[in-house]
């Protein structure tokens, strides 16, 4: 049989239709040449080739015989390749709108940090239970108050009224460090 493949019927009488197989081991050099020209990198051309194959495999009871194998897997490869092209553009136009990553922290600021980060959990060290867990919802995760009284199932004054605590006993705790900064 020759290698471009163009007589499936070596192995299959004429009224028995090629297999994917068969289609796959005729054809799949063509199909990858023709990727490639369509503007597939050679790195991908093996994902795009495979693809189009399940394409082959879904429509092959579609082929009547009537056109050659090599114009119809021309069509599919051509929509696979595109398929393959605006992907990858959409997915470089994400990428285009990520903000670039932050500069690393200098080992001062990461100091600083760390520093900062035994502070508070010293602080919080020193709560209850239940105002350290209104404080850390509210004041550090960003709840509103009705959220975090619907979060614990506790009366809202309850948690209006530990929090206020919570925050004054912060701002004596900060000021007897020396720091200026609030929550």
């Amino acid at each position: 049989m020759p290698a471009s493949g163009v007589l499936l019927g070596a192995l299959r009488s004429p009224a028995e239709p090629p297999t994917v197989a068969d289609v796959y081991r005729t054809h799949a050099d063509f199909v990858w040449r023709v990727v490639q020209r369509l503007g597939v990198p050679a790195a991908e051309a093996e994902d795009v080739v495979h693809e189009v194959f399940m394409v082959v495999q879904r429509r092959l009871p579609e082929f009547d015989g009537r056109g050659a194998i090599t114009s119809w897997l021309y069509a599919i490869g051509r929509g696979v390749a595109a398929n393959y092209r605006r992907g990858h553009a959409r997915a470089a136009r994400r990428i285009d709108h990520v903000d670039p990553p932050a500069p690393p922290r200098s080992p001062e600021e990461d100091a600083a940090q760390r520093e900062a980060q035994g502070l508070i959990e010293s602080f919080l060290a020193q709560l209850d239970r239940e105002t350290r867990e209104i404080f850390e919802l509210a004041d550090i995760e960003g709840m509103t108050c009705p959220e975090v009284a619907r979060a614990l199932d506790l009366d809202l004054n309850r948690v209006l009224a530990r929090l206020k605590t919570a925050r004054r006993r912060f701002n004596a705790f900060v000021a007897e460090r020396g720091a200026t900064r609030t929550p």
